[in-house]
């Protein structure tokens, strides 16, 4: 009981001294339209495929996202992505982003399957060396025009939210405990 109680209270304490350790992105959430990005995607606001708050950065086809980033060596940087296939092999549809380290594949139709989903997931990355440039994201539709694969675009949940409810969750069940042991042992008393 002491344990989880030191443990609970240890998260709690971490997370109310930590600072956000990832550096962030211009916009990455989506909560102010598309100020800061270029090109053709959209905004979503459907709450069911949003990953955090109510909007998300929507590439459809062959469309793309990119703004100016000012990346700092040695920074974390990081965003949610999920990729709907929907198209099918061998016409292998992509989703790409482009940093300071160059093209990297997110997912594909090979990937996921079939009209597949991969469901949101985490990417980040620490730049060797300052960088001034372009930051892409990019859906490509290949070899046909039929069917459209998507991307979807998100910030992450910083982790000292995370590390608050993982902590108050720990203290929750400590009380919970506590609690049902005070109860048993009344009922001991009662008995006796």
């Amino acid at each position: 009981m002491k344990m989880i109680r030191k443990l609970g209270l240890a998260a709690v304490l971490l997370a109310s001294a930590q600072v956000a350790t990832a550096a962030s992105i211009p916009n990455m959430g989506f909560e102010s339209g598309l100020s800061s990005w270029g090109g053709s995607g959209t905004v979503g606001s459907n709450p069911a495929l949003a990953y955090e708050g109510s909007s998300y950065g929507q590439l459809t086809g062959s469309q793309s996202l990119f703004q100016t980033a000012n990346l700092v060596a040695g920074e974390t940087y990081s965003f949610m992505w999920r990729f709907i296939a929907g198209d099918y092999l061998p016409y292998n549809d992509t989703s790409f982003v482009i940093t300071d380290a160059g093209y990297n594949l997110l997912a594909s139709v090979a990937t996921v399957g079939d009209y597949g989903d991969s469901g949101w997931q985490y990417y980040s990355w620490v730049p060797q060396v300052n960088y001034n440039g372009p930051l892409v994201f990019g859906v490509s539709n290949i070899l046909d025009n039929d069917f459209n694969s998507t991307l979807l675009l998100d910030a992450t949940v910083p982790l000292p939210g995370a590390a608050l409810l993982f902590g108050s969750a720990l203290l929750g069940a400590g009380v919970l405990r506590r609690r049902k042991l005070a109860a048993a042992k009344k009922l001991d008393m009662v008995a006796a």
